[in-house]
């Protein structure tokens, strides 16, 4: 007993915090070991504390983390360590954080992505979801429009729902945060972004949680001296080659000459029943054959790019600050279509013995102008317009106003030196009512965006925590819209023809709370991490807008130009709003343990109560369980040096769709009516007693592996995802007053795989090459429909046994060489099979569906090479999609036998069927063009998404700077080509039909970034 007493008093206690150096961030689960005693170590508790008991002999400690460089510590003459461990960027693994609670990827249980910040950083795109294409397995991101301040959309393993939401839920510095507002956010402002795609990861946001999540971790500050940051940036953008073949004049006449339409026509010597005499007539052709008007060059420009940032962190061992301002500017291809964004942060943290406290707070500020009628096929859409207009026609007068379809008449015209009767008979002003309408009309966006997330913990004994995070995320939106009056769209303002002022106002806020305890432990081969918590939600939305008429021209552009509404002028404003809010409680419970290094069990259990639900349902609980096999701590592979690294996970759980659906869809609802002038209430839509969520229930296996010194990293995920209670559309009789009832009903599953591979072929000093590609594969099928088998949705079909989004379409035949009529394949009405014979009476209900594919892309991934030789390094990223389809709307009117005489033509119509006999894919001009196969084209691709050339100053010039610590710069190129067989626009669209909308320009930028 003496000997073990006084072996007792010669021990001493050390303790202290393990951090990250780049952030400050504290690093849970840290090893730390006497150097030399492997019996002798224990780990960091989740906020990075550590404390051990070592003999007195012990000199050194060693602190390693996986994903850092291991480091020793002496401790001869201290009982207090603080480490600052440096990221290695060469390890397989990160920090899997989940909102609630983060881990090493060596006890982490869910199949999670975690993008750097060093991924995303000086992209000269806005939304941080466009910088994410092709950086992740399994993540498919698609931008919808290049408009500058517009997002791009994020699905993660495929459509859960058919006529619900499959938005992932976003999360940011432990709040959700509003996915209409990231073009108002510095995605520069970013440590990192975790995907959370499986059940163990999702399963903790429980109802909100079915379509993945999205968790954004803000930069923090870390002790030491004040750094500033100044990087500055600035480019072009300039348009991308599209594959519209167009006639010129002299075509475009011929082609209407041809099928005896339009102007060529008109103006046809054969025409003898033309309205102007021979003479005339050769001389409006002669004339207007002169005129080869480049629409492109008169709607689009080169566009510019510029962004200043100012960033500052530093701090102490007791207080740490991260602050940045940003000012970003994007001028589009397109004619009034730019962003201006304003951003700030703050971020703070402070220690003080047992207590923790922090602040990560955001303002943004943006404004945004839009081009006109992006979302369809519209004449008012410069994109749309630039195609459609015909060559001839010349947008300008004598005087350099614009000529349009109303202002003909004011003494000059477009066939000079003809009269105006002339130029109004023989042209529709398309081209130019589109130019009119950009430079007297407007679409802006005004935009505020907040987040202000406050937290605070406190150590009640060694290991228990008490937590809370209260945050606000708050955005307004004001749209505005105006239409000049005395132009062309003014004057077809219904309400007094003098044009129209209008505002839309959006306000949304929502609240979360989140506390509770947490737990953290080590003992022997032991690791325990628990966390109970207790979160509220508050949503609160709200709508206004109105719409004045009789503007003053002198007044444009504000309220104050609107004339005041009475009976007798007919310019009584429109008015309209709305106010909704929800609400959740909720009840989570995590526990993750970790034996022996080796084995590792997750579970987690959430209950949610939703007012989103009628009573019966309202409360549903959500759970996940899962494991990790540490293989590489096994005796077998211990010792191995090839193998660093081997984890094998197995996962499964629940969750739900709660974050797009309605608030009180379970609810019979009224609005207001108006009938002969008189206003009233009458309902609006039937409710359902019975509604409930979607939920989603999936099964996950993973393998992470890293070998070669950690050179050679791998990843493979294989996944089974069931979703039950699908959100369908009930027809109903008329006579119910409904169109239809929205119910849960039928299933659909994903099922798919995913792997990603990264190998540093060289590593050694001077020289870095890397090369990493990931691919996901991702089965869509509809399993169940409940009473039905199938029903059309839009242009697509809802049909058991296929996937979502399946066309759904007549299957085109051809042209009848003999009568030059379009043909179409008969469907059988059972099988749903061709039966091979063919009509040329087109029948909207003979549709055929299997041999047209889907609009949803089934493989989809990226692969890049970065190479660094001493302070040079260049790198590149291409994303590629494919086996999908899309409908071409775009090739439709610009290959159209019935409205060949309104608009300009592709060349291909040249070979429309002319004469019996003759062979063409072209029916006989005059024919009526309708919706088919024809139009659905193989949209796969392959986009080379950026290229960046950067090159950092050697230490030795550095240092002769008295200020400054380190300069870098760099050139970058985005969206530089694009290889697909796609004949329209732009193949990366967010939806099925292509309408001409704004493409992705290619953007070619330079940056200079200054530490001091």
């Amino acid at each position: 007993m003496f000997i073990a007493f006084n072996a007792m008093a010669q021990d001493r206690t050390i303790t202290g915090t393990v951090t990250s150096k780049e952030d400050g961030l504290p690093i849970p689960g840290a090893s730390v070991r006497v150097k030399g005693n492997t019996t002798i170590g224990t780990q960091t508790n989740t906020n990075g504390n550590f404390t051990l008991r070592v003999p007195a002999s012990a000199k050194t400690l060693t602190i390693s983390f996986l994903g850092y460089v291991a480091q020793d510590i002496g401790i001869e003459s201290s009982t207090n360590a603080t480490v600052s461990l440096i990221s290695n960027a060469q390890s397989l693994s990160e920090i899997v954080v989940t909102g609630y609670s983060q881990t090493s990827k060596a006890r982490s249980v869910s199949a999670s992505t975690v993008v750097s910040a060093e991924q995303i950083e000086n992209i000269p795109q806005p939304s941080f979801t466009s910088r994410l294409q092709g950086q992740a397995a399994g993540v498919t991101v698609l931008s919808g429009t290049g408009q500058p301040g517009s997002n791009a959309g994020i699905r993660i393993r495929g459509a859960n729902s058919i006529q619900g939401g499959v938005t992932p839920l976003y999360i940011m510095d432990g709040i959700a945060i509003d996915e209409a507002t990231f073009s108002t956010i510095n995605p520069n402002d970013f440590a990192s972004i975790t995907i959370l795609k499986d059940a163990s990861g999702t399963a903790l946001y429980g109802s909100r949680g079915g379509n993945g999540v999205v968790v954004i971790k803000t930069k923090r500050g870390a002790s030491g001296k004040l750094r500033v940051t100044y990087n500055v940036q600035g480019g072009v953008d300039v348009r991308t080659q599209d594959k519209f073949d167009m006639m010129n004049t002299s075509e475009l006449l011929a082609l209407q000459e041809r099928g005896r339409a339009g102007t060529g026509w008109t103006l046809s010597p054969n025409n003898t029943t033309s309205p102007y005499n021979p003479t005339v007539r050769a001389a409006l052709r002669d004339s207007i054959s002169k005129i080869n008007t480049d629409w492109s060059d008169i709607f689009f420009r080169d566009g510019k790019f510029q962004t200043h940032e100012v960033t500052a962190s530093g701090g102490n061992d007791q207080t740490r600050f991260f602050t940045s301002f940003n000012y970003y500017s994007h001028e589009g291809i397109a004619l009034r279509s730019n962003l201006d964004r304003y951003t700030f942060r703050t971020n703070l943290d402070h220690t003080s013995g047992r207590l923790t406290l922090g602040l990560q707070s955001g303002l943004g500020w943006s404004k945004s102008n839009f081009i006109e009628s992006e979302a369809a096929v519209a004449l008012a859409n410069p994109f749309a317009a630039v195609y459609l207009a015909t060559p001839w026609e010349n947008p300008y007068g004598p005087d350099g106003r614009v000529i349009t379809t109303n202002n003909t008449t004011n003494g000059f015209s477009p066939f000079n030196p003809f009269t105006t009767q002339y130029g109004t008979l023989l042209d529709s002003r398309l081209g130019s009512n589109a130019l009119d309408r950009l430079y007297n009309s407007t679409s802006k966006t005004d935009q505020i965006k907040t987040t202000i997330v406050a937290n605070a913990a406190f150590e009640i004994i060694d290991g228990l925590k008490l937590t809370t995070n209260l945050g606000v995320d708050y955005r307004q939106t004001v749209q505005e819209r105006s239409i000049f009056p005395g132009s062309n769209a003014g004057v077809s303002v219904q309400s007094g023809n003098q044009g129209s002022y209008a505002d839309f106002v959006t306000r949304i806020l929502n609240l979360t709370s989140t506390s509770g305890l947490t737990y953290a432990r080590s003992w022997g081969k032991n690791q325990l991490n628990a966390n109970a918590l207790i979160e509220a939600v508050r949503n609160r939305n709200n709508t206004f807008n109105f719409t004045g008429f009789g503007i003053n021209p002198k007044l444009l552009n504000t309220p104050a130009g609107i004339t005041p509404g009475t009976n007798t002028n007919g310019l009584i404003p429109t008015v309209g709003g709305s106010k909704t809010e929800y609400g959740f409680t909720s009840y989570i419970g995590l526990v993750n343990y970790t034996y022996d290094n080796k084995y590792t069990v997750q579970a987690t259990y959430r209950v949610d109560g939703s007012s989103k639900l009628p009573k019966k349902n309202r409360w549903q609980g959500f759970y996940s369980f899962g494991a990790n096999w540490n293989v590489k701590e096994e005796n077998f592979l211990k010792s191995s040096e090839f193998v660093n690294a081997l984890n094998l996970r197995l996962s499964y759980g629940q969750s739900a769709t709660a974050q797009n659906q309605s608030n009180f869809g379970y609810l019979p609802t009224y609005g207001n009516v108006s009938y002969a002038g008189v206003a009233g209430i009458a309902p609006a839509s039937p409710g359902n007693p019975d509604y409930d969520w979607e939920y989603t229930n999936v099964a996950n296996i993973g393998v992470d592996f890293s070998g070669w010194k950690n050179r050679l990293k791998a990843s493979v995920e294989v996944y089974n995802s069931i979703t039950k209670n699908l959100f369908l559309d009930q027809k109903l009789s008329f006579t119910s007053g409904f169109a239809g009832l929205a119910i849960n009903a039928g299933s659909l599953r994903n099922r798919g795989i995913e792997a990603s591979l990264g190998v540093d072929v060289i590593s050694n000093t001077d020289l870095v090459w890397n090369i990493n590609a990931n691919i996901a594969y991702n089965k869509n099928e509809i399993t169940n429909l409940g009473q039905a088998t199938e029903y059309p949705l839009g242009t697509s079909i809802v049909r058991v046994g296929l996937p979502v989004g399946s066309h759904y379409i007549p299957y085109y035949a051809g042209v009848d060489p003999a009568n030059g009529d379009p043909l179409y394949y008969n469907v059988d009405p059972n099988t749903k099979e061709i039966n091979g014979t063919t009509t040329n009476v087109y029948n909207s209900g003979a549709q055929s569906v299997a041999q047209f594919g889907t609009y949803n892309a089934p493989t989809s991934g990226g692969f890049g090479t970065t190479l660094s030789y001493k302070g040079f390094s260049l790198s590149t990223l291409f994303a590629y999609f494919q086996g999908f389809s899309m409908f071409n709307n775009e090739s439709f009117f610009l290959s159209s036998t019935s409205n060949f005489s309104a608009y300009n033509q592709q060349r291909r119509m040249a070979d429309a069927w002319s004469t019996p006999g003759q062979i063409t894919n072209i029916a006989r001009l005059g024919s009526q063009r309708q919706f088919s196969s024809f139009d659905i084209e193989d949209a796969s691709y392959i986009r080379w998404r950026n290229l960046t050339l950067s090159y950092n100053f050697p230490t030795k010039i550095i240092q002769k700077l008295k200020y400054v610590n380190g300069i870098r710069i760099y050139g970058m190129g985005q969206n530089l080509a694009t290889w697909t067989k796609w004949s329209g626009f732009d193949p990366e669209n967010s939806n099925n039909i292509a309408q001409f909308k704004y493409p992705a320009p290619r953007n070619f930028s330079f940056g200079v970034e200054v530490k001091f």
